[in-house]
C-alpha cells in the first residue's frame, strides 16, 4: 500500500508541475532565409534583352571574347533581321543560344553561312563585321532550328531519362523536327542517335549535348550549346 501512495504522490506532483510549473514565453517560428538569391535574375527580361546584358557579352581576362559569351550570336541575329524572334512575347519557347565557340572552327556557324574556315577568318574583324558576310538566307535557317515552339526546362517535359522527345522548331515541317533527350543527371543531348531522324541529323558530329541551363526569361526559357545542330543539311553559302 505504501508503494502505491508514493506512486500517486509523484503522478500528482508531475501533473501540477506540467500544469503551472512552465511559464516561459513560447519561442517565435522559425523561417529559414537562404543567403544565396534563388529568383531567376533574368525573369523580367526578354532573350534578347539578356543577350545585350553585360554577362551575355563579357569578354575573358585576357581582353578576348569568351568561348561562353553570346558576342557572335547577337551580330548574327541581327544580321539577319531576327530581333523580334527574341524580343517575341510569346512565352512558350526554348532557346538554343549559340555561344562564341559554336561560330568557331571548321563546320561551326561561320563556316556554314561564309564558306570561311576559322584560319580563313581576317585578323582583327568583329562578329559584327564577319556576320555581314554571311548569306542571311542560310543564317536565318540556322537561327530559326534553334528556336524550338515548346519551353523546355531539364526535366518539364523531359519527364523520363533515356527517352526520346520531338519538338517542332521554327522552321515548319519534317526538316524542323528536333529531338531532345535527358541522362538520370538532367544533362540534355540533342538529335543523338537512337533519335527518329535522318542520319544527317544524328551522325558525323552533327549532334550536341547542352552546355548551360535554365536562362529563365520572360518570354521563355534558354540553353547555350557548343556547336550547331541540324536535321537536314543546311544549304552552301552563296556568298561573293
Amino acid at each position: 500500500m505504501k508503494k502505491i501512495e508514493i506512486i500517486k504522490f509523484l503522478a500528482f506532483a508531475s501533473f501540477t508541475m506540467f500544469l503551472f510549473g512552465c511559464d516561459l514565453d513560447l519561442q517565435e517560428r522559425f523561417v529559414f532565409e537562404p543567403d544565396v538569391d534563388l529568383s531567376d535574375p533574368y525573369a523580367d527580361i526578354t532573350a534578347w534583352e539578356f543577350l545585350n546584358s553585360e554577362p551575355a557579352r563579357r569578354l575573358n581576362s585576357e581582353g578576348e571574347l569568351s568561348g561562353d559569351g553570346f558576342n557572335y550570336l547577337i551580330a548574327a541575329i541581327e544580321a539577319a533581321g531576327m530581333v523580334e524572334e527574341y524580343n517575341s512575347t510569346n512565352s512558350d519557347r526554348t532557346y538554343l543560344m549559340l555561344n562564341n565557340n559554336a561560330f568557331l572552327g571548321n563546320g561551326n556557324v561561320i563556316d556554314l553561312v561564309t564558306g570561311l574556315g576559322e584560319d580563313d577568318l581576317p585578323e582583327g574583324e568583329t562578329p559584327a563585321q564577319i556576320m555581314a558576310r554571311a548569306d542571311v538566307e542560310v543564317l536565318r535557317l540556322i537561327l530559326q532550328y534553334h528556336i524550338i515552339t515548346t519551353y523546355i526546362t531539364q526535366n518539364d517535359p523531359l519527364i523520363e531519362f533515356n527517352v526520346n522527345y520531338e519538338f517542332q522548331t521554327l522552321i515548319p515541317g519534317e526538316a524542323g523536327k528536333i529531338i531532345l533527350r535527358r541522362d538520370d543527371r538532367l544533362r540534355i543531348d540533342v538529335n543523338t542517335s537512337p533519335a527518329p531522324l535522318p542520319s544527317t541529323a544524328t551522325g558525323n558530329n552533327n549532334n550536341e549535348r547542352l552546355r548551360n541551363y535554365n536562362y529563365v526569361f520572360s518570354n521563355g526559357i534558354g540553353h547555350s550549346i557548343n556547336d550547331p545542330v541540324r536535321n537536314e543539311p543546311y544549304p552552301a553559302p552563296n556568298v561573293n
